[in-house]
């Protein structure tokens, strides 16, 4: 969805046409799954992220400045929801064997196959998020927002709450640390071969 087009249907989402609703959630339910399912882990948890997010997202939408984009704004309410999540977690409001599944399983829900279908296509890129998933919280965050949810730094530095200069030192970081686990990888992969 463009811009221009985004705008319309925000403005018309204030007036609380549901159509417009639809339309939002059309056009950001598969990106913020599958960036939920890269911090989470879990498809149980993402899928429960993404539908708070939006909860959260319409009913503060009135709210919204429409002279900025909502990609920023909406991947910033799922990144507080999946802390949310990881909260609950530690809290013990939620225990762990409640979401059996691992978040490479495939699922029975269509739409969470598509959603998992988007972001593991291949064992090339099984691999590649696996080795994404051990770099810390903090610098995956940034890969993910960057590489797979396409936000510029700024949009990331908005999302995150963190001056643009600790986006860039993170992401620099991370493609450091991703590098030396692909090669490492690599080796691996050599040595059994």
């Amino acid at each position: 969805m463009d811009r221009a087009t985004e705008k319309k249907v925000i403005i018309r989402a204030k007036k609380g046409d549901a159509e417009a609703f639809e339309q939002l959630y059309s056009a950001f339910r598969l990106e913020l799954y599958r960036s939920a399912l890269l911090i989470m882990r879990h498809p149980a948890d993402a899928e429960d992220a993404v539908a708070e997010a939006f909860i959260k997202t319409f009913r503060s939408i009135d709210r919204f400045d429409t002279k900025y984009p909502m990609r920023p704004w909406i991947h910033r309410i799922l990144r507080n929801e999946c802390n949310n999540i990881f909260k609950k977690r530690r809290a013990g409001t939620v225990k762990l064997d409640d979401f059996a599944t691992d978040w490479k399983d495939i699922m029975s829900d269509k739409d969470a196959k598509e959603s998992s279908q988007i972001v593991i296509e291949s064992d090339e890129d099984k691999r590649m998020v696996e080795l994404i998933d051990t770099l810390s919280d903090t610098h995956r965050e940034v890969l993910i927002l960057h590489y797979f949810d396409n936000l510029d730094l700024t949009q990331i530095s908005e999302v995150l709450g963190i001056p643009v200069g600790t986006v860039k030192s993170r992401l620099f970081h991370a493609r450091k640390q991703l590098s030396r686990a692909i090669e490492g990888d690599e080796q691996i992969t050599k040595s059994t071969e």
